[in-house]
């Protein structure tokens, strides 16, 4: 789950071989967990373990309209609508 740095982003051809790259956002890396059944917790959890779900209701509130049995790996980011970029401040 963590990022490794490059000095450059390799070519298209390096791509056909498997080999792919994505930007790094400037957030918190976690792994969302959808209730395995109805009735079961929602769970957010950071790369080292940590359940943080009730340090963001608004994503729980969203994430609760997910299908069951869901796992999604990402990183949480908030985008500041004024300044037209993401802010790591407002997360």
């Amino acid at each position: 789950m963590l990022a490794q740095a490059a000095e450059h982003v390799p070519g298209s051809g390096v791509l056909a071989s498997g080999f792919a790259a994505e930007q790094k956002f400037d957030g918190h890396r976690a792994i969302l967990f959808t209730p395995a059944s109805p009735g079961g917790r929602l769970l957010l959890q950071t790369r080292r373990g940590s359940l943080v779900q009730d340090r963001f209701p608004d994503l729980v509130a969203t994430a609760e309209q997910l299908p069951d049995g869901l796992v999604l790996d990402g990183e949480l980011v908030v985008w500041d609508t004024a300044a037209g970029r993401l802010s790591f401040e407002a997360l």
